[in-house]
């Protein structure tokens, strides 16, 4: 097998928690040393974040701006392999072959433009984070618009076939990008936002990308509602940020009434009911029942964030 260079790239904040697993997990690959390297690129950690990043012999950027976005344009800028593979700190590969397996697809198919990672439920986690884990898109709302693709069935993978238009939620959390068809449509300066450059990819014609099977990530996600609140409410503020400064997104891409009909769907609880209930037949996990919640919930919280960013914006009309 002939080993393509991988820089994985992992953006960090006070990631003391989960980042020496991470970079452990990381380091068992039964890949060649020497056709990989770590970049952890950070944002001004205070809690030994770094210490355990040199530790594990990673190569440390800094990120003047902090948050992830900025940190992944900063990685790929300072990239030397031709694979990017995109891990957060709270990720653990687990399987020793799992970069491997990852790279097949791409070196069988030069059109590939990357590859996804199925996500690993570990049985004995908080039922929140086993629910989101099984959801494998975080957000409920967003999990609605994926849209549904061609799919050509492999031994090891599954080759996803796109259209003009579709923007599947794919990008993080261990996604392996090949570089130069990202440096080909030249947008990832000064931040690289996964879904959005998805469907920057979509237009400019790169439209088949992978996922492997047997293999796994896991993602240390959250634990709590209130953990899950969170999120969506950094999501929420994030997307509505980049409307008011008149910028794209991935939603842009989907019809107006497929969102409204994915907003209506996930509030009306029913919806995501007998989908728990057809999710739970086939894996036999009871935190599906958190989905007709958790659902409504995420509606509701995004309500809130447009409503607070509207009143933000008459207050303060140079926002």
């Amino acid at each position: 097998m002939t080993y393509p260079f991988v820089s994985f790239i992992i953006p960090t904040l006070n990631a003391k928690k989960y980042l020496a697993a991470c970079l452990e997990s990381i380091h068992k690959q039964n890949y060649p040393q020497n056709k990989y390297e770590v970049l952890v690129i950070d944002g001004g950690s205070a809690d030994g974040t770094v210490m355990i990043a040199k530790k594990f012999h990673a190569r440390v950027l800094y990120n003047a701006s902090r948050d992830a976005e900025s940190g992944k344009s900063i990685g790929i800028q300072a990239a030397k392999g031709e694979i990017i593979a995109l891990v957060d700190a709270d990720n653990e590969l687990v399987e020793n072959d799992w970069l491997v397996r990852m790279v097949a697809p791409l070196l069988a198919d030069s059109k590939i433009f990357g590859v996804e990672s199925p996500w690993y439920v570990r049985k004995g986690d908080p039922l929140m984070n086993q629910y989101v884990t099984l959801l494998h898109i975080a957000d409920p709302l967003a999990r609605r618009l994926h849209p549904v693709m061609k799919e050509e069935d492999h031994v090891s993978y599954t080759v996803y076939h796109l259209k003009l238009g579709d923007t599947p939620v794919v990008g993080a959390n261990g996604f392996l990008w090949r570089k130069k068809f990202i440096k080909t449509i030249n947008q990832y300066k000064p931040k690289f936002e996964e879904v959005n450059y998805i469907s920057l990819m979509v237009a400019h014609g790169f439209v088949v990308y992978a996922r492997v099977k047997d293999v796994g990530i896991y993602h240390h996600y959250c634990t709590s509602v209130i953990d899950f609140i969170k999120k969506r409410i950094k999501i929420g503020r994030k997307f509505l940020t980049r409307k008011q400064k008149g910028q794209d997104t991935w939603v842009d891409q989907s019809r107006k009434s497929s969102f409204a009909a994915a907003v209506l769907y996930n509030i009306s609880v029913v919806g995501p009911f007998f989908e728990a209930v057809r999710e739970y037949k086939r894996s036999g996990n009871i935190s599906w029942f958190l989905h007709p919640a958790l659902s409504f919930i995420t509606i509701i919280v995004y309500g809130c964030v447009f409503i607070e960013m509207f009143f933000k914006r008459l207050s303060n009309p140079a926002i």
